[in-house]
């Protein structure tokens, strides 16, 4: 008796819509990726959240003047438009949209 081989049959369709799926899925983690927020702006905004909180319970139990807790203000809002700067600024020497100093 002789032996049949039996081929593999790949649809043209099948490995397209293969294809197709890796390109997507490559897209969506590109798109993620610009996305995501700049861990630099992230560390500074958390930083001057906790901060601003500490200050604040400072002044609320009465250990820090009010002119101190409007200073720490003021290094809390400066410490926020850096951080804005961080996130939304001029990347690499590109006119993104952004800010430019």
């Amino acid at each position: 008796m002789s032996q049949k081989k039996h081929k593999k049959r790949h649809s043209q369709s099948t490995i397209n819509a293969k294809r197709q799926a890796n390109q997507a899925k490559l897209a969506d983690e590109k798109d993620r990726m610009q996305k995501r927020m700049d861990p630099t702006a992230r560390n500074l905004l958390l930083g001057d959240l906790v901060f601003l909180a500490i200050c604040q319970l400072l002044y609320s139990n009465g250990i820090i003047s009010e002119t101190l807790s409007a200073i720490s203000s003021i290094i809390g809002l400066i410490l926020l438009v850096i951080a804005l700067w961080f996130q939304f600024g001029n990347k690499r020497g590109g006119n993104s949209g952004g800010w430019s100093i």
